[in-house]
């Protein structure tokens, strides 16, 4: 499962990543980069972060991506960008949920003092 964040917390989800984990950084507004692919232009997009490149590449594969290029390999900030279905099936992976709902680690607290997975 990856950690979700949203916006402005790109500071978060690269020390989420440089720290083991999977990261995915939804900015919030469509694709209008000038030298984006045509598959991303004014469409949402997002960064996969990981530290871990062969890993990075396999969750990317898995994800569905097509044309696996990894931005900043071997350095801090390393990730794939994704959109379309990928980034779909990333956030339906990712805690996004969770945090929406103002949950941790897929535990729900009901009433008292007992937790439902």
């Amino acid at each position: 499962m990856f950690k979700y964040f949203e916006v402005r917390r790109i500071r978060q989800a690269r020390k989420h990543a440089d720290a083991g984990g999977q990261a995915l950084l939804v900015p919030g507004c469509d694709c209008h980069w000038p030298n984006a692919p045509k598959c991303f232009q004014g469409h949402r997009y997002g960064y996969l972060f990981d530290r871990d490149i062969q890993r990075l590449k396999l969750t990317a594969s898995t994800l569905g991506v097509r044309v696996i290029k990894v931005d900043k390999p071997g350095q801090p900030g390393q990730h794939v960008n994704l959109c379309g279905k990928p980034l779909q099936r990333a956030i339906k992976e990712s805690d996004y949920e969770n945090q929406k709902h103002g949950t941790e680690n897929s535990e729900v607290q009901t009433g008292g003092a007992e937790t439902v997975r």
